[in-house]
């Protein structure tokens, strides 16, 4: 049972406080209905006797639209610290004597996931019998508490926000190429001859389109004018190893294409800027165990990885 579903079930008296506060969250009695487990009729019929309880409307709705009153706006802020902190409070005490637990719905990147990710999940269920795992593969960037999310992989720089964050894995970038390609085409000497190639461009970070290299006290900055770009690295990886050009990478996802020379490293004497990989969770004082035993286990998997493929 989530832990959400198991705090309506011991706290009935809070019900109403937590519909109305995921309702102003997700913007839809449907939604909120999907969230808490609940029917819309019942969120409906605990918003109505919070209201009542209150003397004021909480919500203005319509057929088209719902919005919050000025008293909601106010009483969201208060509302959503009592079931934050009510919501840790049954965290702390229900996990001094039980093992992991519940579900956990985490959102990954999709190359990350399923080279680094989905080969571990039998294992990590193996390990934690009374844990759900409910994964979402892509690469755009989602709002945690929006979405309902307890976890997400990110990798690269992180946007300032609330969120707690913890570095797992380091991979360091590459440029690289088909062999193929590059005995067609010649292979750089310098950074700058890289304007003479096809370069490829992952259109979802702002970095994408700015390679920037260094060797020692050199450094060449890049800009990209790309006949081909991609939202999926997976989809550019694939093109690079049927000739389409030079491609920006982390290491981690074409480490085995590399090993077996079916792609090769292009100008290996610069280096390009690490790419951190992180787990985010919501800000929560206290972080559940199954989120804490289910990040330890993503990192344990990347050094494991790691050490056997050297």
């Amino acid at each position: 049972m989530s832990t959400v579903k198991h705090f309506l079930q011991h706290n009935p008296d809070l019900i109403g406080l937590l519909a109305f506060v995921r309702v102003a969250e997700l913007g839809s009695f449907v939604a909120a209905s999907q969230t808490l487990g609940l029917s819309k009729a019942a969120i409906s019929k605990r918003l109505a006797a919070l209201e009542a309880h209150l003397g004021a409307r909480l919500l203005h709705r319509t057929t088209r639209r719902l919005s919050l009153t000025e008293a909601g706006l106010i009483y969201l802020e208060h509302a959503q610290k009592v079931c934050r902190e009510a919501l840790v409070a049954e965290d702390a005490v229900s996990e001094i004597h039980s093992r992991p637990r519940g579900t956990i719905r985490a959102s990954v990147p999709l190359s990350f996931g399923l080279l680094h990710i989905a080969p571990w999940l039998a294992s990590f269920l193996e390990c934690y019998p009374q844990i759900t795992v409910d994964l979402h593969f892509d690469d755009m960037i989602h709002d945690l508490i929006m979405e309902g999310l307890d976890v997400a992989i990110r990798i690269g720089d992180l946007r300032d926000s609330s969120l707690i964050a913890r570095c797992i894995a380091t991979s360091r970038v590459v440029l690289c190429a088909a062999p193929a390609y590059l005995e067609k085409r010649g292979r750089p000497q310098r950074p700058e001859d890289l304007h003479e190639h096809d370069c490829l461009l992952y259109s979802l970070v702002a970095w994408g389109q700015t390679w920037e290299l260094r060797r020692g006290e050199e450094k060449f900055r890049m800009a990209l004018v790309s006949r081909l770009q991609a939202n999926s690295s997976l989809a550019l990886k694939d093109a690079t190893l049927h000739g389409a050009g030079v491609l920006r990478i982390p290491e981690f996802a074409v480490k085995q294409e590399l090993q077996r020379g079916q792609l090769e490293r292009v100008l290996p004497d610069w280096e390009m800027n690490d790419l951190k990989i992180h787990a985010v969770m919501p800000e929560r004082r206290y972080i559940p165990k199954k989120i804490r035993v289910f990040v330890d286990f993503l990192q344990q998997c990347w050094l494991r990885e790691e050490e056997a493929l050297g």
